[in-house]
């Protein structure tokens, strides 16, 4: 289950890369952003999983979602003028 999980998650996150580059986006925090959500969105169909394996999912998912929202709150900011 989890090796068909990954799978899928490779394969999107291949599809996304592509279609962003043949967008033209350089811009390093949306490639980070559309990543933290295919991740989030792959591994919660991942369940049941071993403990291990779900801590360190967990881990990885608090330090993506952190990442996801400086980047948010950077392009909020730059909208409203601020800072």
């Amino acid at each position: 289950m989890l090796k068909d999980i990954l799978i899928v998650q490779a394969a999107l996150t291949g599809l996304t890369t592509a279609f962003l580059y043949y967008l033209g986006v350089h811009s390093i925090d949306i490639y980070i952003s559309l990543y933290t959500l295919i991740y989030l969105a792959t591994m919660t169909m991942a369940e049941p999983m071993p403990r291990r394996v779900r801590l360190l999912n967990m881990a990885i998912a608090y330090g993506l979602i952190a990442v996801f929202t400086y980047f948010a709150a950077l392009r909020i900011m730059a909208i409203l003028g601020v800072g």
